[in-house]
């Protein structure tokens, strides 16, 4: 009886997103036309060169150029390995240290030490350590992103259903499956918030590792073309940035709500 509300209240609530969004560019692109300003180009022309940029060779040639490939391409890639590692390891530390409270409280305020340290502020240390590559950008992105994962997991673990575990045990479950089909789901909802969060702070070491010493890359382009002082180009990068955060964010999303479908369910059998 209440599918039907509910699906034309998220209805509502797009639509009403979509119809702000339209609004801010119809504004910008008024006010940046009227003030023929070089550094503020038209949301037109942006888009317009963001296309030509890397989505302009047609279906012969796959659609996306050459440029993607040296702009793009090795970003999507350092992200998502980086990410990848954090998740990772945040899961499993989260998982043992919130099932093994003794080891939790002997490491806790070392990871909570190492959790305060800024990323970027690593850049410098890790250029020394490991230098310009590839694994450098990739290690400071797993770095910075591990903790959200970690400590979101570590809570959401320490907050499983005590009942449901001990439950099992009287039923000799072994381990494993007390693990995957109590403990893990229980906590999924805390562990996805986590890798979101872990998800945006990996975006943005991202970029910053590659605003140094880099030679590809969004972070790479954006500096090339604010130093020769291409004002559309540099609009082009930071759109392009944007989108990879809208569209991160919307995977996520997706992902998340096909896989915690069982947990939406029951909280609201529950309330």
């Amino acid at each position: 009886m209440n599918t039907p509300v509910k699906g034309n209240e998220r209805v509502l609530r797009i639509a009403v997103g979509w119809g702000a969004a339209a609004l801010l560019l119809l504004a910008w692109q008024l006010a940046a036309a009227r003030s023929a300003s070089l550094f503020f180009p038209t949301p037109l022309q942006i888009f317009d060169d963001l296309r030509e940029r890397w989505f302009s060779d047609g279906l012969s040639g796959g659609i996306v150029t050459d440029a993607f490939f040296v702009d793009i391409t090795p970003s999507l890639e350092r992200l998502l390995i980086g990410l990848l590692i954090a998740w990772s390891i945040g899961i499993t530390l989260g998982v043992l240290l919130g099932r093994i409270p003794v080891v939790a409280h002997i490491v806790e305020p070392i990871l909570h030490f190492m959790r305060a340290l800024p990323g970027p502020v690593l850049l410098p240390l890790a250029l020394v350590l490991v230098g310009t590559g590839t694994t450098m950008r990739v290690s400071l992105i797993a770095f910075g992103a591990v903790w959200p994962i970690l400590f979101n997991t570590y809570s959401a673990v320490r907050r499983a259903p005590e009942g449901y575990v001990e439950t099992a045990r009287v039923a000799r479950v072994s381990r494993v499956r007390v693990l995957f089909q109590v403990i893990l789901p229980s906590a999924s909802s805390g562990i996805f918030a986590g890798i979101r969060v872990s998800t945006s702070l990996g975006i943005i070491l991202l970029i910053a590792s590659e605003l140094v010493a880099a030679s590809d890359g969004i972070g790479f382009g954006l500096t090339q073309a604010q130093r020769s002082f291409q004002f559309l180009p540099m609009w082009s990068f930071i759109v392009a940035l944007s989108l990879l955060g809208y569209l991160s964010n919307l995977v996520l999303t997706g992902i998340e709500s096909g896989v915690l479908r069982w947990h939406r369910l029951q909280m609201s059998v529950q309330d």
